[in-house]
């Protein structure tokens, strides 16, 4: 039988010079490949957080009204579920809604008072609305690497004219060693380590009986003295009262040198801390592992007094986070009239 002349036609082939571009358009690909699914990870990821966080406002707006009281929805590094006073590993920010009890604490005690702050004499001039976590309404993870912010306003003040509200605040990244317990089963120890931890603060977002966001708790009624020829500042927050001890856990900080002083009381920068809490009106959430990709983090680190910033002085972390968050991170505001949260359109 005869062949056919199409099956006598030799096959085609690659030459040489199109496999080598193909051999390099593929890589290329590759990259360009990852670099996308990378993004829409981290898309994903804040999305998540976001939504996360807007449900969890949302449902202590509704508490507040349904109880007629002060709802606050604030933050912390969350501890390990072996020992409170260990930071889980990897680190993440957690959502906690607290009520007020009725009460307001001096902060100074029951620490000796009163406290000394270099050579002058310190009043009992800070006090706190005392918060307890809400029974039946559990905590929130965000997601690894996604941090919370609000706006510094009256921290960091800029000569400049509508500067003073472009710095934000966020959560401390902590540093220390964990040791594990000698005892079997027995919960590990936590070290903290003040070079390497960043300094970070409490910020919460207050509800009112009526669902509206407040910036200050309108009950609250203080009489406040202060010294006439030291100290004349006196301040009224709140804080969430972890321990049950009824009073803000200060830890070991000591910023300024010399004694105990009520300073350390608004700053976080130990697991076990029970910051005064700052209230904003909004919120920013960010991607916090991108940022310390961009900028230099090691400069971030430290709890000493130049990690505070001063007026027209914001710490490394506070001026690179802050840029950060004005250019990538979700908004989430409220109402003016109903407090219902929401994500803000870039």
């Amino acid at each position: 039988m005869a062949r056919s002349s199409h099956n006598l036609r030799p096959r085609a082939a690659f030459t040489l010079l199109e496999l080598l571009v193909v051999m390099g358009i593929l890589p290329v690909l590759a990259v360009l490949s990852a670099v996308s699914v990378g993004k829409v990870t981290r898309d994903a990821k804040l999305a998540n957080a976001t939504n996360t966080l807007v449900a969890a406002l949302g449902n202590a707006r509704a508490i507040a009204i349904r109880d007629n009281a002060f709802v606050m929805v604030t933050f912390r590094i969350a501890p390990d579920r072996r020992a409170k006073a260990v930071p889980r590993e990897p680190q993440v920010v957690q959502i906690v809604t607290a009520r007020w009890t009725g009460e307001v604490v001096t902060a100074e005690t029951p620490l000796p008072n009163p406290n000394t702050y270099g050579a002058e004499v310190m009043e009992d001039d800070v006090f706190a609305d005392r918060f307890v976590p809400v029974p039946g309404v559990p905590t929130r993870d965000l997601p690894a690497g996604v941090m919370v912010g609000g706006p510094a306003f009256g921290f960091i003040t800029d000569a400049s004219v509508g500067q003073n509200d472009r710095y934000w605040r966020t959560l401390p990244r902590l540093a220390g060693t964990v040791v594990a317990s000698t005892t079997p089963g027995g919960p590990p120890t936590f070290t903290p380590d003040l070079a390497r931890t960043e300094l970070g603060w409490a910020i919460g977002v207050l509800f009112g009986p009526d669902g509206r966001v407040l910036s200050r708790n309108p009950q609250q009624v203080l009489e406040v003295v202060t010294s006439g020829t030291g100290n004349q500042n006196a301040y009224v927050k709140s804080f969430v009262d972890f321990d049950g001890d009824g009073f803000p856990r200060r830890g070991t900080t000591n910023v300024f040198g010399g004694g105990p002083v009520n300073v350390d009381y608004f700053i976080y920068d130990e697991p076990l801390d029970e910051p005064l809490v700052d209230y904003v009106p909004y919120l920013a959430v960010f991607n916090d592992a991108e940022a310390r990709d961009r900028f230099d983090a090691a400069a971030w680190r430290g709890t000493g007094a130049g990690a505070i910033g001063g007026n027209g002085a914001p710490s490394a972390r506070v001026r690179d986070q802050s840029l950060f968050i004005d250019e990538q991170a979700d908004r989430i505001t409220f109402n003016r009239y109903t407090g219902v949260p929401g994500i803000a359109t870039k």
